[in-house]
């Protein structure tokens, strides 16, 4: 039983990257972690990890030894999958991280329910509008807007959600009149740096096609600081009508140039490709898909 945590240890130690995080990880002191990694070491009688201060690497031994303790490990993650389908009751840790605009308003009001649902499970939620390292922080889901291109992770569409171009009346008030795409170019822009595009935009209605390429004085990778600075009359930005739908409604915000179409944002469910996936996330996934209603 030593030896299987000892190697349960080394797994994460390796998976994390470092003593601190699988210390983190397995709700145990870093000493112990040591400890763990010294004693199985010393049964193998041989050196599995090259440790400097800085830096953390795998011997050639390590690095064969970390291949079975993964297979180990997710033959017990698979175990402990299908004893809780039998059970029909998810345990342990469900992280989820969301972007501010969809986890404030979308599912926090959502994980209440969930939880009485499947009252086994625990729920750590992360929100904020940076893409978090899902491996490195441990999420098992991420609710994300924009657009996808790691193919380590499967990628679930749950929706679209239209692309505004919008300013504060008092900004437009004081500007010059807009009437056609070609008019943005003399506006000051808030650049939304997340965006993959943030400096051109391709304007379609029924007639034509115009692109604009634009400049900004004052950039941010924070969707809600851009809706703080439209709110402030600082100048025009694209955002997700999911992120200012509020503000519409209110008049606090106008949409600019509303018979043009300049693109979606994507909504998606994200989690790694991995063989099996576990109950408690599979569950998850259908009560979003079943539950959420996005604009």
């Amino acid at each position: 039983m030593d030896k299987l945590k000892q190697m349960m240890v080394f797994y994460h130690v390796v998976d994390q990257g470092s003593f601190t995080q699988a210390s983190a990880k397995l709700k145990i002191a870093k000493s112990a972690v040591s400890r763990h990694i010294s004693l199985l070491e010393k049964a193998m009688g041989a050196r599995l990890l090259n440790r400097t201060t800085r830096q953390l690497g795998l011997t050639e031994v390590g690095r064969i030894y970390f291949k079975s303790c993964q297979r180990i490990f997710e033959e017990t993650q698979f175990m402990q999958n299908e004893i809780s389908v039998l059970q029909n009751q998810p345990v342990g840790l469900l992280k989820i991280a969301a972007t501010n605009s969809i986890g404030n308003k979308y599912i926090v009001p959502l994980i209440a329910d969930f939880m009485r649902l499947y009252p086994k499970l625990d729920i750590e939620l992360l929100v904020q509008d940076q893409v978090v390292d899902m491996v490195e922080e441990g999420v098992d889901v991420s609710i994300r807007v924009g657009w996808l291109q790691d193919s380590n992770f499967v990628a679930q569409k749950i929706a679209d959600s239209k692309l505004i171009l919008a300013a504060s009346p008092d900004y437009l008030q004081k500007s010059d009149l807009i009437s056609s795409p070609i008019d943005l170019l003399s506006h000051e822009w808030i650049i939304f740096s997340l965006l993959p595009n943030p400096y051109q935009w391709v304007f379609k209605n029924k007639k034509k096609v115009e692109t604009v390429t634009i400049k900004g004085k004052l950039q941010t990778n924070n969707a809600d600081a851009v809706r703080a600075l439209l709110m402030q009359g600082v100048g025009m930005s694209v955002l997700s009508r999911l992120t200012i739908e509020d503000e519409l409604k209110k008049g606090s915000l106008v949409e600019i140039l509303p018979e043009y179409e300049i693109g979606t944002a994507g909504i998606y469910l994200v989690y790694q490709a991995i063989k099996f996936k576990q109950l408690k996330l599979q569950l998850f996934i259908d009560f979003i898909n079943q539950k959420i209603q996005l604009s």
